[in-house]
């Protein structure tokens, strides 16, 4: 695997993706460096993004960005709803791409880019850094070497406090774009697809807004959800969200043998046998940048892949399965999710 050092660019440079610049240049220094962004906002760069990325320039023209030969990668960081012209335009001009989470808005448009990149040679990856997260990990290699058995059911928890919801999410969804559903859980049920090697064969699902609305009018988004399903492994599953208690995202894996639990934000795992007790499984102390260090993670790991020469998309697949789940809660029903994830994975193979 031969190395290079990767020059990025921003497509979008708001909060989020400053993140993601600190991160490169203060973790991974030696992989690449933030060059350029674009936006249509009038953009303030903290301290450290300035002092740090020396040769940024920033871009009011994304196509006048993107036909600059030296930059090589392209972090998309907008809203969903413009994720997929972006990918497109980025793809076109050579670029490798990195496209944050939600990866678009909806089943057309993820159906589109799925067999937009799997019918080229192109570098494209999603932003899905919740399976880096060192519990999610551990809960990975617990569930490989086969702990409880067979998995019979999952239970997924994702909760947000008042504080969050208003501070980072309410000015998001002040207009209609994606549902907080799919923008927030997309992670949840990516991971837990993740951890069992499966995808949702169907789906079912409620969605309401109960308290998150602008001066007491008509809801722009749910903040409740509760979602249930059948993987197609055969194991059932739950989902929910809600936005007004304390935060935490909990995932419970119940076997024919036993029961692992764990909260991600936290650093132990308790595995509980049937007939032997429960045992807890503490995990070394975490980063605390970027989300527990995974956001680190993905990044060297997407570096690789690129150093790795062989321009397939990774993980493409999951432009699906990472967007059905919480697509088909909104319908306020069963969704055979199965059926239409089989569709385009054979027809494009």
């Amino acid at each position: 695997m031969s190395q290079k050092f990767r020059r990025v660019a921003f497509i979008g440079f708001g909060e989020r993706a400053q993140g993601l610049a600190r991160t490169i240049a203060t973790t991974l220094p030696e992989y690449a460096e933030v060059v350029a962004g674009f936006d249509v906002r009038e953009i303030a760069f903290s301290d450290d993004i300035a002092s740090r990325c020396k040769h940024f320039r920033f871009y009011k023209d994304h196509h006048e960005m993107l036909a600059d030969p030296q930059i090589d990668v392209v972090f998309i960081t907008t809203y969903e709803d413009t994720h997929l012209q972006f990918t497109l335009d980025a793809l076109n001009a050579g670029k490798a791409v990195y496209c944050d989470k939600p990866v678009v808005q909806d089943l057309e448009q993820a159906e589109q880019l799925y067999k937009f990149v799997t019918s080229r040679s192109c570098y494209f990856q999603i932003g899905l850094n919740l399976p880096y997260f060192p519990v999610s990990l551990k809960l990975k290699e617990l569930l490989d070497k086969n702990t409880v058995g067979r998995v019979t059911c999952v239970r997924a928890v994702c909760d947000l406090n008042a504080a969050f919801m208003r501070r980072h999410i309410m000015h998001k969804f002040a207009e209609p774009r994606i549902d907080f559903t799919c923008a927030k859980i997309t992670h949840d049920t990516d991971l837990t697809q993740w951890l069992l090697n499966t995808y949702a064969e169907e789906v079912w699902g409620l969605a309401d807004n109960f308290r998150w609305r602008r001066n007491g009018e008509a809801p722009v988004f749910n903040d409740t959800v509760v979602i249930a399903g059948r993987y197609h492994n055969g194991a059932l599953f739950t989902q929910t969200l809600t936005s007004t208690g304390s935060t935490r995202r909990q995932v419970d894996v119940f076997g024919v043998d036993g029961e692992i639990s764990a909260n991600l934000y936290g650093d132990e795992i308790h595995v509980t046998k049937i007939d032997q007790g429960e045992e807890t499984v503490k995990l070394p102390p975490q980063a605390t940048l970027g989300h527990y260090g995974a956001d680190t993670k993905i990044l060297r790991d997407f570096f690789d892949y690129l150093d790795q020469g062989e321009q397939k998309p990774r993980w493409p697949e999951r432009i699906l399965s990472s967007l059905m789940v919480p697509l088909a809660a909104l319908n306020n029903g069963v969704v055979r999710t199965g059926d239409w994830y089989r569709g385009i994975i054979s027809n494009q193979s």
